[in-house]
């Protein structure tokens, strides 16, 4: 490639990885071609990039972009998974990747600029989505909020009932 391709490539991985919130690093050695293809537009749908990359010129980008958890000691046939939402997002499909293709593997990542090893990028694509966090903690604010409408509910149904009886016995005397 010539020094001034090299440039071009290394600046607009630089622009890639500073908009990146996390970076996985697989090797796909032993994928065959239509492979490939197919894990590219698997990872399209779910909003992550995949990127080949030299790893001289990865290291390089990864420096500009100030990306402190970047491993530096890339070596073999390595892409790189990015994503721009939601952390977690790289890994899950990462992991997915991993599952359909087993010559995939992950080697490393990046989680909003910390190191993250192959053992640690399982555990982060377990993390539940935002969604998924957000109705949790609505689950959890209405249950109390639940509890006290059923409580005053029955108080006042208590008091009804009450009149009722009431109403009822000085009916009855008179």
């Amino acid at each position: 490639m010539p020094r001034q391709e090299k440039v071009a490539a290394v600046e607009d991985l630089r622009e890639r990885l500073s908009r990146a919130r996390a970076v996985v690093i697989v090797d796909y050695r032993g994928l065959s071609g239509p492979d490939v293809t197919a894990l590219r537009r698997f990872v399209r749908k779910q909003g992550v990039e995949l990127r080949v990359v030299k790893n001289t010129l990865t290291r390089i980008a990864a420096s500009e972009a100030g990306l402190k958890g970047f491993p530096t000691n890339l070596t073999g046939t390595n892409a790189l998974l990015m994503g721009e939402g939601d952390p977690a997002v790289p890994f899950r499909v990462a992991r997915e990747c991993a599952r359909r293709y087993p010559q995939l593997k992950v080697k490393a990542g990046v989680f909003d600029d910390l190191p993250v090893s192959a053992e640690e990028a399982d555990w982060y694509a377990t993390l539940p989505t935002r969604e998924e966090l957000l109705g949790r903690l609505a689950g959890a604010l209405a249950g109390p909020i639940r509890g006290l409408a059923v409580a005053l509910s029955g108080v006042t149904r208590k008091f009804a009932v009450a009149l009722s009886e009431v109403q009822k016995k000085k009916g009855a005397e008179g």
